[in-house]
């Protein structure tokens, strides 16, 4: 997987394939943890290996992921990662058919959802960690930009984010460099015109 690797899916199966509950759990726990067997999935997500198998073939198929038969110790042991280190896509990405679009909408609808879920989970924990709570990012703004600025913002911050990603990878693959107490943070923002 080439570390400058960023995928613009243009297919709504593709992007179909990510909207599945479980299969969307497998990919973030590959974008997380990275490259896996079944039997390593299943122990991170709870799901059962058989079904495993059936929605990482149905992710491949769709080139979201791939196999990496470098790390595996025999024949027998298949590794599934990321078929590239970033995906983008949106309904401007896809074909303007009526059906396509459609599969649009509905994904961003289910990713959208999952994003709250996460968000309300954190929110409902029990316990409070002082540290983590300080620590935390919960934003909102109104700007007033042309779409052209919105482009530049987002290109801004998702390099930010990048920077941050790799930080994170390079520290995971060096456990002396690795920061003590750090954990997996899900982070997502959202831009788009509205009003007040």
């Amino acid at each position: 997987m080439a570390t400058d690797d960023v995928r613009t899916l243009t297919e709504a199966r593709a992007v179909a394939a990510l909207t599945n509950p479980a299969r969307s759990r497998l990919f973030d726990s590959l974008t997380a943890d990275g490259p896996a067997t079944a039997s390593t999935l299943a122990e991170r997500t709870g799901l059962a290996v058989g079904s495993i198998s059936h929605h990482m073939r149905v992710l491949a198929s769709a080139e979201l992921v791939e196999e990496a038969p470098e790390l595996a110790r025999d024949r027998r042991e298949r590794w599934w990662r990321r078929a590239s280190r970033s995906i983008t896509w949106g309904r401007s990405t896809l074909p303007p058919d009526a059906e396509s679009q459609r599969q649009a909408v509905a994904a961003e609808e289910f990713m959208l959802a999952r994003q709250v879920e996460r968000a309300r989970a954190w929110l409902e924990r029990s316990e409070q960690d002082d540290e983590w709570s300080r620590a935390e990012l919960s934003t909102d703004s109104w700007l007033r930009l042309t779409p052209g600025e919105l482009e530049q913002l987002s290109a801004e911050i998702n390099e930010v984010v990048l920077r941050w990603k790799e930080r994170g990878r390079a520290a995971a693959s060096d456990e002396k460099a690795a920061e003590e107490g750090a954990e997996h943070v899900f982070l997502f923002a959202r831009a788009f015109p509205s009003r007040p």
